[in-house]
């Protein structure tokens, strides 16, 4: 049976390092278990954002799994997905287009607490833990 890989959005991110149960301990089987995916853009968003001890916990994390480049296949498909639904007049930033990107491309199923921020109806997004 595979496994889905799956990509954590930066808002999910920051609660599992924090130590909030469920979600570091989903976090900790997803190390476990090597299913965990950054995304370069989750870098820029988390580490923007870090103090010196979140920046240190992250930076093992991303020896260990490295994340995820932004291609011109995955940059197509994000702009695809900001004009869809800037013509539907729904509010999606391109962060986050590129993320689902990441994910739609790659077959990763998304962990985020944002789902309205990604209403693309092609995303996996079973990982069902909320707030």
């Amino acid at each position: 049976m595979e496994v889905d890989m799956v990509l954590l959005d930066t808002n999910f991110l920051i609660v599992a390092l924090s130590g909030k149960k469920p979600y570091s301990e989903f976090l900790k089987k997803l190390i476990k278990t090597k299913q965990l995916v950054l995304s370069v853009i989750v870098v820029a968003e988390f580490l923007a954002g870090a103090s010196d001890e979140e920046e240190r916990a992250f930076n093992s994390l991303l020896r260990k799994f490295g994340a995820v480049p932004i291609d011109l296949e995955i940059s197509q498909m994000a702009a695809l997905y900001r004009k869809k639904y800037s013509k539907l007049k729904r509010k999606v930033y391109l962060p986050d287009c590129l993320i689902g990107a990441t994910c739609r491309i790659n077959g990763y199923e998304l962990a985020t607490f944002d789902r309205g921020g990604y209403p693309m109806k092609d995303l996996k997004m079973g990982v069902e833990l909320s707030r």
